[in-house]
């Protein structure tokens, strides 16, 4: 039996592994990153254990202050093109995860507003999301917010758009950091715990419930758990 959700008016979504699967190379990410800030003269030691979109962040504020303003930006810039690039490659293969689609449209239908927050660009969610057929109320990606998950920024900026408050609003996502984020903002917070994810994956974040499938999560909303 999936426990029920308190009533909510907006339901956001992660991407990448919790609505579309797009296989995206996240190390080759990072490893190109990493060599961008290796050939902006930064010790790229000093930066691995950051997620990518950190490493980015971190890298350019230390070049600012080294007063290298304009190689922060060249370097900002060549970052986010070779990411967009990684993306769009995979972007174009994009597979729906069993059920999204139904379920974005049985939400909407029921007058639930539906948001997608994800740390990918617009131009590779847009693709991935326009393949598999999936139309959200409001789409938040990296471009559109200075903050990223696990800040609450972009659910924030994603629940205004939707004139929902936090407090009737949901965050589903497969990642520890869409659990975080959606906690950040004060979020009930769904786990979508993947096949190929030990059964303790999200004990560290601990969200409020957590579901197997995407059809769990219409249980959890609507209390059919036939």
């Amino acid at each position: 039996m999936v426990p029920l959700l308190s009533p909510v008016e907006a339901l956001l979504f992660d991407l990448d592994g919790t609505l579309v699967e797009t296989n995206i190379d996240f190390p080759l990410m990072k490893r190109e990153v990493l060599r961008l800030a290796s050939n902006a003269g930064l010790e790229s030691a000093n930066l691995k254990d950051l997620d990518i979109l950190s490493i980015i962040e971190h890298a350019a504020q230390h070049l600012r202050a080294s007063g290298s303003h304009e190689l922060a930006e060249k370097f900002r810039s060549e970052a986010n093109a070779r990411l967009e690039e990684i993306e769009m490659r995979h972007a174009a293969d994009a597979k729906e995860i069993p059920g999204a689609k139904q379920l974005i449209q049985t939400l909407r239908a029921r007058g639930i507003r539906v948001g997608i927050v994800t740390r990918n660009c617009r131009k590779a969610s847009e693709l991935a999301l326009r393949i598999v057929g999936i139309e959200p109320d409001v789409l938040i990606s990296r471009d559109d917010c200075s903050s990223h998950k696990p800040s609450p920024d972009p659910i924030f900026r994603a629940l205004e758009f939707l004139g929902v408050k936090p407090s009737a609003a949901a965050m589903v996502g497969d990642h520890l950091m869409d659990i975080q984020s959606g906690q950040n903002a004060g979020l009930t917070t769904v786990g979508f715990l993947r096949e190929d994810r030990p059964e303790n994956f999200f004990d560290q974040v601990r969200p409020n419930i957590v579901v197997r499938s995407l059809s769990e999560v219409m249980c959890a909303v609507i209390g059919d758990n036939r």
